[in-house]
């Protein structure tokens, strides 16, 4: 019997037998390829995924990915968690998902494994300045639903990204975690509107322009191109 399926099969007894609800399985598990499909086809997704995993490990379903499968308490009703010892994206086993609910919880995941591992120092504390003079009120969820002593700040730059302001996106193009062409195509894709209104701006002051939708779609395209 393969490791990976002997391993599974005593989970899934044990589950059976204790009826367990905190229980997380690698998210590209029993999902053939929809994570990798969607980790190329979301564009937000895809810029993340291209220049922090491009080989899309955090999505691999292996032996080890199965060797700690229980989660923190706190977590047990949550869409999915990441851990950082294996790198592996987990979803919650008895969870149905949709594809956008999919797209969230990978992105909010993958921006614990940038957090961690894709981040330097002076970056973290630049993104707690920011949070600091534009704080959102996922923070205070953050801190009620996590238990003291838990790492508060990769929380906040995970919910921070996976609902991203545009305020939010400045700063990621700031401290050379997207490109500034990343965030202009996100912008012009997430805010049309906001995206529009630079765009007046900057041709009135400077005669320069910030991307159209379809510039914004070209430009991920050429990103996934290369």
């Amino acid at each position: 019997m393969h490791p990976v399926v002997k391993k599974l099969s005593m989970l899934l007894l044990a589950l059976m037998l204790a009826g367990c609800s905190t229980t997380y399985v690698p998210v590209s598990f029993g999902q053939g390829d929809l994570a990798k499909k969607l980790s190329h086809e979301d564009p937000f997704l895809r810029l993340l995924f291209d220049r922090y995993d491009p080989q899309r490990s955090t999505l691999s379903v292996s032996g080890p990915s199965f060797d700690e499968v229980m989660m923190p308490s706190e977590v047990k009703d949550h869409l999915g968690a990441y851990r950082r010892d294996s790198k592996v994206i987990y979803r919650n086993l008895y969870q149905e998902y949709t594809r956008d609910q999919l797209c969230s919880l990978m992105l909010h995941e993958f921006s614990h494994h940038i957090w961690y591992y894709g981040m330097k120092q002076e970056q973290r504390d630049a993104w707690r300045a920011h949070m600091a003079a534009h704080p959102t009120a996922l923070q205070a969820l953050v801190r009620s639903t996590y238990r003291p002593g838990s790492d508060f700040d990769t929380e906040d730059f995970a919910f921070t990204v996976e609902h991203a302001r545009p305020v939010d996106l400045d700063e990621l193009a700031t401290l050379q975690i997207i490109t500034p062409d990343d965030r202009d195509a996100l912008m012009a894709l997430r805010f049309p509107g906001k995206a529009a209104a630079a765009t007046g701006k900057a041709i009135r002051s400077s005669g320069t322009d910030h991307p159209t939708q379809l510039q914004a779609k070209e430009h991920l395209e050429r990103h996934e191109d290369n």
